[in-house]
């Protein structure tokens, strides 16, 4: 394989410390990997479509949701990483369901005609499994009185603890990482309940690279890097271990739009 290539990690690396732990990961990955593929040394904090999409990606992080529909035709997922956080069930993770600390709210059902705070209108985890979860309780259009786009699960969590919005879901292993480093602004807010679970956010491969032993590769240069790495920097990242995944896997996000939209509640509003 010829060329150099980078690798994006951008879904669970929101701050320095963060970055620091993930940089050490791939730092033990990339000599692991050399006889596959020349990497460049520097890690690519980000997530966006160009980054995703871009010939000299190696291994980039997405979102499953997107994955399954306009990213479907250019990505292939190789591995997801297991967490050891609430929600989760190795290669599963869900939605946590947050509402203000101070708000008398307990269910979904008691949301009706509030705000809710989505980080992107195509997030399985901010939007995908919310939809799906107020659709099984009887959600019809209109079911809020606004909807607040904030860009990222950080954002949402600071617009319920504010009481801007009165209501987000939010990836249970972001919501781990913010409770680790901001203790006040998760004591700001409250869990009501956890999202279906689907299978974690996937790192990915361009289509035309991606080959079983490439992928099988990877797996174990991150499972060996892993094991490599210093128990604090671990710990940071809450990390058991890297699972083989494919499209296969994704299949139930696909299935719980499918879901909502028969009910009638085919858009989060």
């Amino acid at each position: 394989m010829n060329g150099e290539y980078f690798i994006a990690c951008g879904m669970y690396a929101f701050d320095q410390t963060l970055q620091r732990a993930w940089q050490q990961l791939f730092d033990r990955f990339g000599p692991l990997i050399e006889a596959e593929v020349s990497l460049k040394p520097e890690l690519v904090f980000a997530c966006g479509d160009s980054d995703l999409r871009d010939p000299a990606l190696f291994l980039g992080q997405t979102c499953g949701y997107p994955l399954m529909t306009r990213l479907r035709d250019a990505l292939s997922p190789v591995c997801v990483p297991c967490f050891d956080v609430p929600g989760t069930n190795g290669k599963l993770y869900s939605s946590c369901f947050i509402v203000p600390a101070s708000s008398t709210i307990e269910t979904l059902q008691h949301c009706r005609g509030k705000v809710v705070a989505i980080n992107t209108e195509d997030s399985n985890s901010g939007m995908n499994l919310l939809r799906h979860a107020l659709a099984r309780c009887g959600a019809k259009p209109h079911y809020f009185n606004a909807v607040q786009l904030t860009g990222s699960h950080h954002a949402s969590v600071e617009a319920v603890a504010a009481d801007r919005a009165q209501l987000a879901a939010i990836d249970c292993v972001s919501y781990q990482f913010i409770a680790d480093r901001e203790p006040a602004l998760a004591a700001a807010v409250r869990v009501i309940g956890f999202s279906e679970q689907t299978c974690g956010l996937p790192f990915v491969m361009p289509m035309k690279r991606h080959s079983a032993r490439l992928g099988e590769a990877c797996v174990d240069a991150l499972n060996q890097a892993l094991e490599e790495m210093s128990a604090t920097e671990r710990k940071r990242l809450h990390l058991q271990r890297f699972e083989s995944v494919n499209l296969a896997d994704y299949r139930s996000i696909l299935e719980f739009e499918s879901a909502a939209i028969e009910t009638g509640y085919a858009q989060l509003n």
